[in-house]
């Protein structure tokens, strides 16, 4: 009986340890997901601008192209070619704005992110070319100091997620001992 009590709390301990050390490390991945999607924004950014700037390609072709050269995004940028395809007294901004409170990647990033994408659906298609350039390059820049920001809040937030869960890990074996 004794044997059997040792046992189960050893399994127990390596089990709440193993379970807090994860849930470090899924916090941490979380914050690191927001980093891989302003990444993408900014390759969007990119090729928004070439688009615009060179090729001259109608939004509704733009946003198609999206579609097929992102990965995090595509399934936002496919919604909405399909949503700008079809018929409706919608404008682009709200059928943009209805898609990012739809999208799964919202909740992985902050309100400032979310802001900044929004903007970018507010200005895209109802400026004349220049000015959409001009607003891209500002939009661009700020997505670029949020992800340095965020490149450095990761660094800074991981290590105390992990940390946290390891001793979480650590304070629930004591207590099941």
């Amino acid at each position: 009986m004794n044997l059997l009590r040792i046992m189960l709390k050893t399994a127990g301990g390596i089990l709440a340890f193993a379970g807090s050390c994860g849930c470090g490390i899924w916090l941490a991945a979380g914050r690191h997901k927001r980093i891989e999607i302003l990444r993408e924004m900014e390759q969007v950014f990119i090729i928004l601008y070439g688009e615009i700037e060179y090729a001259g390609a109608d939004i509704v072709e733009i946003l198609q192209g999206l579609s097929g050269k992102t990965v995090l995004l595509k399934s936002f940028f496919e919604r909405m070619y399909k949503g700008a395809c079809q018929v409706e007294d919608d404008t682009l901004y709200e059928l943009w704005d209805r898609e990012v409170e739809n999208s799964e990647f919202a909740e992985k990033l902050d309100k400032t992110d979310i802001a900044l994408w929004r903007e970018l659906g507010k200005h895209l298609g109802t400026l004349d070319r220049k000015s959409q350039l001009q607003t891209l390059r500002v939009l661009q820049k700020r997505l670029q100091t949020q992800l340095s920001g965020a490149e450095a809040e990761y660094k800074a937030q991981a290590k105390v997620y992990r940390l946290t869960g390891v001793t979480a890990g650590i304070f629930l074996v004591i207590l099941l001992i």
